[in-house]
């Protein structure tokens, strides 16, 4: 209950973070900039998050059907929309398990199934995000740590491939996991959740995982099109690059469990990037919390509908998500 309790006060700090860098700003300013948005140019990139979102949707579907699972379109949309409504209203990465619970009720699959196929489509969001964000990062790196920065990447991207993925890293690595006493032996034996979360991935082929690939690069260049259409809304004053390698850093950041919805972790890492262009915090916040809006706020109204058409089972996937944790 203590730790139940500490989780939820850590997600304060990103509140908390947020109220400090309001009060280190013109909000008079922030106002004005935002008076002055070009509603055409928000209103193109709100419109984008359909078939940004349809295309992950799309994604997850074929996942599924390369793992043997057919779950017709309409309902894997539904499930894929009606998480984001689920992971803006509750702590943690609920909104996933929301998803296999759908997928597993549905489709009569165990929980580990759902998870498999729900945990290989987030993979390819996080590497993509990995990917600019350290594309972002070794563009600020000094010369002399290019090179460290790169390998630290590549590092990054590739031993957690290796350990999961690869059949024989993952027996190895489990072998060692099943010595750290009970929890160990519970997590890592072969029977277990994470084996068969780790056979759901690797029946993935190589061409549906290139296909795979490519609509999460799609998708992507939707995604950072739209926070360029939203800094052309505020007229800031910076290239498709800089925006994207912003974005990048604020949405890695919002990984850490210590804010709601990203909210003050977003903000100092948008804020910290654009500042090395010259960029004011003042416009800077002002475009932060206009991503804010238009994906949260806009994707959270699409998924609320969707979830109004397919209700989420709340109770068990916040049970589980808490368990997770």
């Amino acid at each position: 209950m203590k730790a139940h309790m500490r989780r939820h006060w850590l997600r304060l700090i990103g509140v908390a973070l947020l109220l400090f860098l309001l009060s280190q700003v013109n909000l008079a300013e922030v106002w004005q900039i935002w008076r002055a948005v070009r509603f055409d140019w928000l209103t193109a990139a709100v419109a984008l998050n359909l078939p940004q979102l349809g295309l992950k949707a799309y994604r997850w579907q074929r996942l599924l059907r390369a793992q043997h699972i057919r779950y017709p379109f309409i309902q894997a949309a539904l499930s894929y929309l009606g998480s984001i409504f689920v992971g803006l209203l509750t702590p943690g990465r609920v909104g996933e398990f929301v998803k296999a619970f759908h997928v597993s009720r549905d489709c009569h699959l165990s929980l580990a199934q759902g998870l498999s196929s729900v945990l290989l489509d987030r993979l390819f969001d996080l590497y993509a995000l990995f990917i600019v964000g350290g594309a972002a990062l070794l563009a600020l790196a000094p010369g002399g740590l290019e090179i460290l920065s790169l390998g630290g990447l590549a590092l990054l991207l590739v031993v957690p491939f290796v350990l999961f993925v690869s059949p024989t890293t993952f027996a190895w690595f489990c072998k060692i996991g099943v010595k750290l006493g009970r929890l160990g032996e519970k997590i890592f034996n072969p029977s277990s959740w994470l084996w068969e979360i780790h056979t759901g991935i690797h029946q993935l082929p190589l061409r549906e995982a290139l296909i795979a690939g490519w609509l999460t690069l799609v998708a992507y260049g939707i995604f950072f099109s739209q926070c360029y259409l939203l800094a052309l809304a505020l007229d800031v004053q910076a290239g498709f690059g800089t925006i994207s390698f912003a974005v990048a850093l604020g949405s890695l950041v919002t990984l850490l469990p210590i804010s709601i919805s990203g909210l003050g972790t977003r903000e100092a890492a948008i804020i910290a990037y654009l500042g090395q262009t010259g960029i004011s915090e003042e416009v800077a916040v002002s475009f932060s919390l206009l991503i804010f809006t238009t994906f949260y706020v806009a994707g959270g109204l699409i998924g609320a509908l969707a979830w109004w058409i397919k209700p989420a089972p709340f109770k068990r996937a916040a049970i589980t998500a808490d368990k997770s944790q």
